[in-house]
């Protein structure tokens, strides 16, 4: 490390003992949120950034990659290698590409970034050939693999950012396997900082390492010893822990959430269904989580169609609570009054309402939120509104701030964490408007809720007293500026201090850029975050050796948001321990770094293609050397790489071409072609009409056109889901359109040559196009886009003739789909077909009796028949009053 480097170049002890570990080496890095991860990506990038290497980073994100590009230098003078970066975001790639530009002690070249905006692809050859850390997307990056535009021979490395992905995202795993079936030398580097992802299924964080095909596994918990060291060594950040007391009222509103929420956990487990689901998952804590979501879509998700009606209205109820539960300590009185007001006059007597409504917590719980809001005094009924304790809080701090930094000239930048912007806002207006003019907003909207006004009105009300406040304070101002002593001091008040606010859900690179940046002295964690927390230590530990950093840690005493954040470090924690017990016993196999062919993930093809291909003449069923096999091919839509789909195609043994295709999505054989359709992908093609158009298209120039109805494999294979079957909207009641089964039969009957795919699963639809393509010819690439270019010649055309012909010969009676096309390629026009006999007609097609029915359609005079029916009509019309009249009689 040079003399000139600044304090974020350098390397804590435990940052230096990790890039050692992972440098150049087949491994995966698990570390503690917040701990170093980022940074560990930054320098990797620094450390191959020459062109001695081409190294691929994926997984990042564009600010991150931002971030890095700009702080390392862009000295091009010298020969690279190629290092590929996958799983990172735009954030992640902003801040890396930042870091590296700005860091003149480097020497090498900027890493690039390759999107579809930032290079074609016939300039991205020359880019790969150029070296350096490339930050590339999976999508793109797997296209160039499959068409030999990576130097796979000039790769040193690829870097896999977020690697707990890869168990859920094929694509990433398609990457890395065909980096390794054709390059045995290089590393795989693979990072991630979220630590439960790797447990809670059988051999998770084994079958991860085979993906990666990784041989080491690095853990860094917070309380691993060298962290430990590392940071105490140093000084520490001045925490100055605000643990605040809710209001009665609110305590009140907090336990009948809670106790809501746990009588409907209740009703879960004690339903029919509750066999189907982990009960044992299912309580209060977990509900308060930032894991529940996910566990409920985990567990809930495969098993919907099974579950009554009244359990799925519960899960949606426990959703809600737990909203209503953390609004409580976020918003202000008045707002979450309106929240709970509007949920119970939304109250109708049907099958739909929820149960928690009638409970008797539920009682306590809306009369406890009016309250807030209004008191009896004198038999009447007054607006004495409820101070959310933390804005107070707030305010004193930002005053200690500003008395203890009085005497300074300069700005001081103060950065909030919160947990979502609505909290900043509300902040930030309480800061400049004061108490007494948000105490009067909120004042008028009471009013308008004791009137009983609409929403919109309340908004409308709150909108025109806003402004009444501005020309207030427009008038105070105008007051001030007759003292120019008055004036100054307003002024250099107003630009002391500067708020920067961070949203924690914003996850990546921002907070730490903002404290790269900016350099602030103190610090408002006002909803705590446990992400935060460690990079505000790793802020103090690498910039401010001399002073210490203050931090200001808001908290509710005994509230959810402090269980909260006790539950996540408990799950980071618990997750560590079991990950270091599981390494304890992981045994790894010699070939697990995929430089020999006998790794599993690189063998490809099914065991039926074995059994086909298997001579039983040779000994021990082995293949004959003499016979070579024919390479089976499937052509794919560039834009089908967003799926998994074509990873499972090419495990299977059938190399894939990709190329940009409008006709379908997979070309089986020169006369077979798929599209393929999610369930929701299916249903947005059928209300935009999009489905019709290219099943129209496929049928004109295929003869075996498929559609293949694809289901999510985490999913129930079953009618009775969310969008169709008995859980589909009512036609006409929400939307207006109708079923989707509906629309599939009218496709069927529209298309009789089209043929539907079911599929449970992307390995389901794999296997299904292995079948389809036993013992058939392979497409043509040329073939193929000259059908999408729609220049075709004749011979290549599957139908030459004029579709809107050939739907009006198959309205005609006699015509069907097995005669129309003898029927095309006999007669030259419909003038010629009226001219033709019975007899001429039925050696056309085949069939006496179908030659008649078209015969006589043809030749009835529609004069006499025309006739004839207003004659049976005028004999109907006086038999009706023949027999009305002996009625009455």
């Amino acid at each position: 490390m040079s003399s000139t480097d600044t304090p974020g170049d350098q390397l804590l002890e435990f940052e230096r003992e990790m890039f050692l570990n992972v440098l150049n080496d087949n491994s995966l890095t698990i570390a503690s949120k917040g701990v170093a991860i980022d940074r560990l990506l930054h320098h990797l990038t620094a450390t191959y950034s020459e062109k001695t290497q081409l190294v691929l980073v994926i997984g990042t994100n564009a600010e991150l990659e931002d971030y890095i590009i700009t702080q390392l230098s862009a000295d091009t003078s010298t020969k690279t290698q190629l290092v590929l970066v996958i799983g990172t975001n735009a954030e992640l790639e902003d801040y890396i590409i930042t870091q590296l530009s700005a860091d003149t002690s480097t020497v090498g070249q900027r890493p690039r970034r390759l999107t579809a905006e930032t290079c074609s692809a016939a300039d991205r050859r020359d880019v790969y050939m150029n070296g350096g850390v490339i930050f590339i997307t999976a999508r793109i990056l797997v296209v160039d693999m499959l068409t030999s535009r990576v130097p796979f021979e000039l790769v040193s490395g690829l870097i896999v950012y977020n690697a707990h992905t890869i168990a859920t995202d094929c694509l990433q795993a398609f990457i890395v396997r065909l980096y390794r079936m054709h390059n045995k030398t290089g590393f795989v580097s693979a990072l991630s900082q979220t630590s439960h992802a790797f447990i809670g299924q059988f051999a998770k964080l084994d079958r991860i390492m085979r993906y990666l095909f990784a041989t080491k596994l690095y853990l860094w918990p917070r309380f691993h010893v060298s962290i430990t060291e590392s940071l105490s060594s140093r000084s520490a950040p001045t925490v100055l822990e605000i643990r605040l007391s809710m209001t009665p009222l609110m305590k009140s509103i907090q336990f009948s959430l809670m106790d809501l929420i746990s009588l409907c956990i209740k009703e879960l487990t004690n339903s029919n269904n509750s066999f189907l689901y982990d009960c044992d998952e299912l309580n209060a804590m977990n509900v308060i989580s930032l894991n529940f979501d996910s566990m409920v879509k985990r567990q809930f998700d495969p098993i919907w169609y099974q579950l009554s009606a009244k359990c799925r209205r519960t899960v949606s109820d426990i959703k809600r609570l737990k909203q209503l539960l953390f609004s409580l300590t976020q918003s202000d009185s008045v707002t979450f009054y309106h929240e709970i007001k509007a949920i119970r006059q939304s109250v109708v007597l049907n099958a739909e309402t929820s149960d928690w409504l009638f409970w008797e917590p539920s009682e306590t719980l809306f009369t406890a939120s009016k309250e807030r809001l209004f008191a009896t005094k004198k038999g009447k009924q007054v607006i004495d509104i409820e101070i959310n304790p933390k804005w107070n809080a707030f305010h004193e701090v930002i005053q200690e701030i500003d008395t203890e930094t009085k005497d300074m000239c300069e700005t001081i930048d103060i950065i909030v964490i919160v947990e979502n912007m609505n909290t900043a806002v509300s902040l930030e207006k309480f800061r400049d408007k004061g108490v007494d003019i948000v105490l009067r907003e909120l004042h008028a909207k009471c009013e308008l809720l004791l009137s009983g006004k609409s929403e919109t009105k309340i908004k409308d009300k709150s909108k025109k007293t806003s402004e009444e406040t501005d020309e207030n304070l427009q008038t105070l101002t105008q007051l001030l500026r007759t003292y120019s002593k008055c004036e100054e001091s307003f002024e250099h008040r107003e630009h002391k201090l500067e708020l920067h606010y961070h949203n924690w859900h914003q996850k990546g690179i921002h907070l730490q850029n903002m404290l790269t940046v900016l350099r602030p002295k103190y610090v408002i964690l006002y909803d705590p975050d446990m992400q935060s927390i460690r990079q505000i230590e790793s802020y103090q530990a690498l910039y401010l050796s001399s002073e210490s950093v203050r931090v200001y840690f808001f908290m509710y005493d005994g509230s959810a948001e402090e269980q909260r954040y006790l539950k996540t470090l408990h799950i980071e924690k618990e997750a560590f321990e079991t990950l270091i017990k599981t390494k304890a016993s992981l045994v790894i196999p010699s070939d697990r770094d995929g430089k020999s062919d006998t790794h599993p993930d690189l063998i490809r093809g099914s065991d039926d293609s074995f059994i086909l291909e298997s001579n039983p003449r040779v000994g021990g069923g082995q293949t004959s050397s003499s016979q070579v096999m024919p390479t089976k091919r499937i052509i794919i839509d560039m834009r089908e790489f967003r799926s998994d789909l074509p990873t499972l195609i090419h495990k299977r043994g059938i190399d894939i071409e990709p190329m940009t295709i409008e006709i379908g999505d997979y070309i089986l054989t020169p006369d077979t072609c798929v599209e393929r359709k999610s369930v929701s992908d299916l249903i947005g093609s059928f209300n935009s009409g999009r489905l019709y158009t290219q099943t129209e298209v496929m049928v004109r120039y295929y003869k075996r056109p498929l559609l293949l109805i694809e289901f999510d494999d985490q999913k129930s294979f079953n009618f009775k889901g969310k969008y169709w079957g008995h859980n589909a909207p009512i036609s006409g009641s929400h939307t207006g359109r109708p079923n989707v089964m509906s629309q599939l039969v009218v496709l069927t009957i529209h298309f009789p040559l089209l043929r539907l795919l079911w599929s449970p699963s992307p390995h389901f639809s794999a296997e299904m196009f292995e079948h389809l393509k036993q013992d058939r010819e392979e497409p043509d690439a040329k073939q193929v886009l000259a059908k999408s270019n729609q220049q075709l010649p004749a011979e290549y055309v599957t139908d030459k003739y004029d579709i809107e012909t050939k739907e009006f010969l198959l309205c005609l009676p006699g015509v069907s789909i097995t005669n129309v096309y003898s029927i095309m390629n006999s007669v030259k026009c419909i003038a010629h077909l009226v001219e033709l006999s019975v007899e001429e007609l039925t050696e056309i097609m085949g069939n006496s009796l179908a030659a008649e029915q078209l015969y006589r359609s043809l030749h009835h005079k529609v004069v006499d028949r025309t006739n004839d029916d207003m004659n049976r009509l005028k004999d109907e019309k006086k038999w009706k009053r023949f027999a009305s009249k002996r009625a009455k009689t």
